[in-house]
């Protein structure tokens, strides 16, 4: 369902009972959504490292695997005990914990490998989340859609948690919010993410290192599905719908991993008559990913949601049924009616 406004003082109230119900724990698995992003393992790494500060033993759970480039957000120090679910599920089900954080994510389809886990334990379950789509997997959501990254709520709770900004937290926390809001370049970007990336820095993360790491560590591969991903592009709507497709011939020609079509819809972003970009990735089980970017007001959350899937209003994601064809005629579909409820004046 559709998150709705809710008003500081409540998100700020919400917060503080989720603070106050995490310092009464001794154990805490923190979740995030599979494929994460540097928003997603940014937040779960500064959380981590927050409750750890307070005594609390914080495990990281992994739903699929983290890409190696983010691997730099870990402290050195291997403090923080981490769990990968890539493989079998098994392994985390003889385990219990006092609580269950869900961070960057509400709902159920982006959780679906520990679902049959978490479902049994929604007592326990805490969620911080910015994103406009969510479930009903707990009694205590703190959800704010004008929060431009999940790092901002996460360092509102490790302030009303009383931890300082130590040099690994902030350099998780900026990673995340430089990556969500495009190096503050989307207009989700709020003088509250500038305040926030001051702050970080001045408590000791470096932005030109970040960005290295971010932006700079990219496979050969990468680039070899970049071309395939861009000789594989049509428009439709006179240049105004751009539509990339990715087979798993694609993805085994190049060697490039399912996580490495991340940044791919920035390029038909450039065209200036473009409004939207889908990115079609044809997965090992036959399911078509759907990665969904926007200009100016139209909603593709909407779009995705109509398909299961959910997201933010220039940025979201989904998944259709294959083979290909059948997954890009219907998505083609949605997007050419959107694209109908645009305002004429809103258009480029």
């Amino acid at each position: 369902m559709t998150c709705e406004f809710r008003s500081p003082a409540a998100i700020h109230s919400d917060l503080n009972t989720l603070a106050d119900r995490l310092k009464l724990a001794k154990t805490v698995a923190i979740f995030t959504h599979m494929r994460p992003d540097p928003d997603a393992i940014g937040s779960q790494v500064a959380a981590g490292l927050a409750l750890h500060a307070l005594g609390i033993t914080p495990t990281l759970v992994d739903l699929s695997p983290v890409p190696s480039t983010l691997d730099f957000l870990y402290p050195v120090q291997p403090i923080l005990e981490r769990i990968s679910l890539t493989a079998e599920i098994s392994q985390l089900a003889p385990r219990e914990f006092d609580l269950i954080l869900i961070l960057d994510t509400c709902t159920k389809a982006q959780l679906e490998r520990a679902w049959p886990y978490l479902e049994c334990r929604k007592e326990k379950i805490l969620v911080l989340d910015h994103h406009r789509t969510r479930d009903t997997i707990s009694r205590l959501i703190v959800a704010d859609v004008s929060a431009a990254a999940c790092t901002e709520l996460v360092v509102d709770l490790i302030d009303a948690l009383g931890i300082g900004l130590t040099q690994d937290i902030s350099t998780a926390l900026l990673a995340g919010l430089a990556a969500d809001t495009g190096w503050f370049r989307f207009d989700s970007v709020t003088p509250r993410s500038y305040a926030l990336a001051a702050r970080l820095v001045a408590a000791g993360a470096a932005p030109s290192r970040i960005y290295q790491n971010l932006s700079q560590r990219e496979s050969m591969a990468k680039l070899a599905l970049i071309q395939h991903a861009l000789t594989n592009l049509t428009w439709l709507a006179n240049g105004s719908i751009a539509l990339m497709e990715l087979s798993q011939v694609d993805f085994a020609t190049t060697g490039a991993a399912s996580f490495e079509t991340d940044g791919l819809t920035d390029y038909p972003m450039m065209v200036s008559t473009t409004m939207i970009v889908a990115l079609l990735s044809e997965a090992p089980d036959g399911l078509i990913r759907v990665n969904l970017r926007s200009k100016h007001t139209i909603d593709v959350s909407m779009v995705a949601a109509g398909f299961g899937g959910g997201g933010h209003m220039r940025a979201a994601g989904c998944r259709l049924p294959g083979p290909m064809p059948s997954a890009r005629e219907a998505l083609s579909m949605s997007l050419l009616n959107a694209l109908r409820q645009v305002p004429p004046q809103e258009a480029i």
